[in-house]
């Protein structure tokens, strides 16, 4: 997060409410008592493990964050500012915002570089040999999963990422049933629709909440950053010179 009171666009975003003590609250945090911030907090209340495991849809997970903070009588005052949907507004807002300031819109040019660049970038890691290579290449390869345990237990370890569902046995190029991001093991967002629309409002929520990207995929977040999107685009590191370069040539 970015530092307390600081820039215009800085969200807290405040998980798993419905499991505080009995008599105990976040109400003056979420009331921009304690620690100020220009945009405030949100609270959100995710599906619970039994909830994943119920196979409780995500209409009646909405519902019941819905009731929990209508009902709970330090929240029900403010609770039309609570609410997955109420942060999905607000970070659509900050990528109103964020084109506004840099007169880009986020999810128009990542699909246009996906056009510009997807034919070329597969082209340049299919090139790769050894280890690698191998590694790159299984993971191209279309995978189909049906959500188990062993994922459920993967996206609860997941820091930074985007997930996708899709019925058991469909084809890799139908519709998956549900897509989102996940933050530190909770879904922060879902019904994205597709992975590309995710990847943008991924860094709308980079952005709202100023964080840092993983260590480990510090070089695919640069490429997708500075390379796909433009951002910042003449501070690359060497690795992502390097890419440029190639997909330049490809």
């Amino acid at each position: 997060m970015a530092k307390v009171g600081g820039g215009l666009r800085t969200i807290g975003v405040i998980t798993k409410l419905d499991l505080m003590d009995e008599g105990t609250d976040a109400q003056d945090i979420l009331e921009n008592k304690l620690l100020l911030l220009h945009r405030g907090y949100i609270g959100v209340v995710n599906r619970s493990q039994k909830d994943i495991d119920g196979k409780k849809d995500i209409r009646a997970a909405l519902a019941a964050e819905r009731k929990f903070f209508l009902s709970h009588p330090g929240y029900r005052h403010i609770a039309e500012r609570m609410g997955t949907p109420h942060l999905q507004k607000t970070l659509n807002q900050v990528n109103a915002e964020f084109k506004r300031i840099t007169t880009i819109n986020l999810q128009s040019k990542f699909f246009s570089s996906l056009d510009i660049h997807s034919t070329s970038l597969i082209d340049v890691y299919t090139k790769k040999g050894g280890v690698q290579g191998k590694k790159i290449k299984s993971i191209m390869l279309p995978i189909t999963q049906s959500i188990d345990n062993s994922s459920q237990t993967a996206m609860a370890e997941t820091v930074f990422g985007i997930f996708v569902i899709r019925h058991e046995g469909a084809e890799p190029g139908y519709d998956p049933e549900n897509v989102g991001i996940i933050l530190e093991g909770l879904e922060v967002l879902d019904e994205l629709g597709n992975v590309s629309f995710a990847v943008a409002m991924m860094f709308a929520l980079v952005y709202a909440l100023n964080l840092s990207y993983p260590p480990e995929l510090k070089f695919t977040f640069e490429a997708l950053q500075k390379i796909m999107m433009e951002l910042d685009g003449n501070r690359l590191s060497t690795k992502g010179q390097v890419l440029k370069t190639l997909l330049s040539r490809a």
